[in-house]
């Protein structure tokens, strides 16, 4: 089970990291991926760095480069790994750099500093669920060629781990219960073709995009894809347990 946190949800929302720590007791192997946009952009301003983005994605210059991994590698990371381990739960911190876990290629020139994910080496992530251990991944690394530190979108990182480990279930946790028609009304399952309409009518935009682009990746190998809502105990208990909740995603 991979359970991506947004930014909203890290090291604050008491729902989504019981209901880890709830799977956690009962045995299951999870996979933690978080953001920290919000603090990133706390920090951004501190230091007068203008925040901009295209499609959803964090336009990355050098600067704002280090002061993104240094929070999401960092700050963020250590904060969910302790809200963890105040509820007893075994975790460890890495990144997409530790052990090459992410193999990335530059994105769009206009991006700056952040990476396309192209595959992923679970090593890290194998050892730590061997050793009954939850993995908190911090979204960051390497590019494939030139060897700079990269920016990931956590998102897409964690899409690709969902995918490339062979994930039974992966759980956008999000400020939002799922994604909102334009009458602000759950939409309770979505395809791809579903997807590209209504990107192409502007019901979807932003920062859903790149989690919707990443539940179809994790919806093509086989995985359950869903958005479900930070504070929504039931649908992550629902969805655990196979049933509907938030809104699912599947490739077809």
């Amino acid at each position: 089970m991979v359970i991506k946190l947004g930014g909203a949800a890290v090291g604050d929302e008491d729902a989504a990291l019981d209901f880890v720590a709830e799977r956690a007791e009962a045995a299951d192997a999870i996979v933690v991926v978080h953001g920290g946009g919000p603090l990133v952009d706390e920090w951004s301003k501190r230091l007068g760095i203008e925040t901009r983005f295209e499609d959803g994605l964090r336009v990355t210059d050098e600067r704002t480069r280090d002061v993104a991994l240094a929070v999401l590698a960092g700050l963020a990371n250590k904060r969910v790994v302790a809200a963890l381990s105040r509820r007893r739960v075994d975790a460890v911190g890495i990144s997409g750099v530790d052990a090459g876990l992410l193999i990335v290629d530059r994105a769009a020139p206009s991006l700056g500093f952040v990476g396309r994910v192209r595959a992923v080496r679970p090593k890290v992530i194998d050892a730590l669920l061997e050793a009954r251990l939850v993995p908190v991944v911090a979204p960051a690394a390497v590019a494939s060629s030139g060897g700079e530190l990269l920016n990931v979108n956590a998102d897409e990182a964690a899409g690709a781990i969902a995918a490339g480990i062979g994930a039974r279930l992966l759980l956008f946790v999000t400020d939002v219960n799922g994604v909102q028609d334009r009458n602000g009304r759950r939409i309770a399952r979505l395809d791809a073709e579903t997807i590209r309409r209504l990107r192409a009518e502007r019901v979807v935009s932003g920062g859903m995009l790149p989690k919707l682009e990443a539940a179809l990746v994790a919806a093509a190998e086989g995985c359950v894809a869903a958005i479900v809502g930070a504070r929504d105990r039931s649908g992550l208990r629902a969805l655990a347990e196979g049933r509907q909740a938030g809104t699912m995603v599947s490739a077809g």
